[in-house]
Order: C-alpha cells, then structure tokens, then sequence
C-alpha cells in the first residue's frame, strides 16, 4: 500500500519564507482599507455621530462619536466568578445611556423590545431609567420569540417618529443583524442590541461593547454607597481607531448630578474585575 507522507503537500521552503514575510504586508492593507471605510462612513445618508459623553472613548470613535444609522451592540461581561447574570444590571445601565444619549439629540419615541428570559424577569425601572431620558417617551415591546422581536425593532427603525430603537435578546442571528443593520442605516435611526452573553465574533455591527460591574468607591471613614461603576470594553469598533486587533478598556463612573460617565483615573481604583452588589443591579430591575 503506498503510503503518502503530509510533507509532500508542505510547501517548499522558499515558498514559506514569502508567504511569513507577507503576512505584515497583507495585515497593513487589511488595516488601511479599514481606515478608508471610517473615513467615509459618516459621510453615508441618515448617519451623524453622538457624543458618548466622555472624551478618552469618543476620541476613538469614527467622528468621534456613535453612528446614527448603524447596529451597535452591548453585551454583559462575567462576575468576579466568571458566569454572566441572565440580566445585567450594568449592561442595562449602559444600553440605557446610549439609549438616552442617543434620544437627546433626536426627538420621538424611544423603543425597547425585549422577550422575557423567565417567569421572574422583570421588566426595567422606569423610575431608574430617569436618569438616562424620560421615561415617558419609552415604548415597550414583549415579544414571545425571537423572530418577533427581531421583526418589531425592524418595523420601529422604518416607522417615522422613533428616535432610536433598542432589543435585548439572547439569540444570535446574522440574517437579522444584518436586515437590521440595513434598515437603520436606510433611515438613520440607531440600533442597539443588548445582550446577556457575549455575541459571535462575526457580526454586521458598527461597534461591540462589554460591560461588567465594578466595585463603587466609598468615601473614606464613612459606610457610604459609592457611584456605580462599569468595566467598559470596546471590542469591536469598525471604522474608528485602534486597530481591529486592540480591545481598549476603561473604568468609568456614574454621576448621579451631572448624569453623565467619566473615566476614573487608574491610579485612584483598585481591581475593577469585581462586582457590584445586589442593591445595584435591583436599582436598575424593577
């Protein structure tokens, strides 16, 4: 029986050697056309960009700032244990910030669609959401099944007077994502699609975010509840900087005054893996 060693599909030498020496070249074009299509993303019809309200973050941001007209996805990060909750009081928070930021420059109906994840899941507090937009202008959504609620943000970014549309769900869809990356870009509303697990490497989205808790700073000498505070992960940014390989990290805190996000300077913080307590997270879950 002949026998046919995997060295004889290897190729020579000489070939490797170009092949390992192009792989710089083929990394850097890779990089420049992604650079090309940032530089003319916000020049698309129905996209301008929306300050997320903290310098360091924008600064990275194609215009410096979030894309109208685009998918943007917000994902839960792991506990000090290592499992994502099934409903994450700082993923929520952050939606809800965007959600806000987002509303404050556009006037309308903010819609939220969500499919409930269990008997005990809780719809969000509308008295807690005021500190983002007014609760008034929210529109809620339950959807039975994933297909509904992928229908039903879909129908929201083509519906004249809606502001921004946001979906929590669980499921990973591509055809969806993309059917709702199309739409609002076609009508220059934003999307965002938060998520209670991490979502596939591959996506249509503009931007992917994760988000953990942090523990809150409390004033010296006093048993005080601190701010809360956020592990923010820029994982995936499409036509901003860095470059696709680099994941920044930020530890930002929430202002309950000024309503607004602030970096918290690394030399004032100890690990920001923690979490933070369940008051926090109830602050946010009705």
């Amino acid at each position: 029986m002949p026998v046919i060693s995997p060295s004889a599909f290897a190729p020579p030498v000489a070939s490797r050697a170009a092949n390992d020496a192009a792989a710089p070249v083929a990394a850097d074009l890779r990089e420049r056309i992604r650079r090309l299509e940032r530089a003319h993303s916000a020049q698309r019809t129905g996209q301008a960009a929306v300050p997320l309200g903290v310098p360091t973050i924008d600064a990275l941001l194609p215009e410096g700032g979030l894309l109208t007209g685009a998918l943007h996805e917000i994902e839960a990060g792991p506990a000090p244990s290592g499992r994502v909750a099934s409903h994450d009081g700082a993923a929520l928070g952050f939606a809800a910030h965007l959600l806000g930021r987002f509303g404050a420059k556009s006037p309308g109906t903010l819609l939220w669609c969500r499919r409930p994840s269990g008997t005990f899941d809780a719809p969000p507090y509308a008295a807690a959401l005021s500190a983002w937009f007014d609760p008034a202008r929210l529109l809620m959504v339950t959807a039975r099944r994933d297909e509904d609620l992928f229908w039903a943000m879909e129908e929201g970014l083509r519906c004249p007077g809606i502001a921004a549309v946001l979906g929590e769900t669980r499921a990973a869809d591509p055809t969806a994502g993309r059917r709702l990356s199309l739409a609002a870009e076609k009508s220059g509303v934003p999307a965002l699609l938060l998520r209670a697990q991490p979502a596939p490497t591959q996506s249509v989205c503009t931007t992917r975010w994760r988000i953990a808790s942090a523990p809150s700073h409390s004033t010296p000498g006093l048993n005080d509840i601190g701010a809360a505070r956020w592990r923010i992960q820029l994982r995936r940014n499409r036509f901003g900087a860095p470059s696709a390989a680099e994941i920044p990290s930020w530890l930002v805190e929430w202002n309950d005054e000024t309503h607004c996000l602030a970096v918290v300077p690394q030399a004032f913080h100890g690990s920001a893996g923690e979490g933070w307590t369940k008051s926090d997270t109830e602050r946010l879950v009705g």
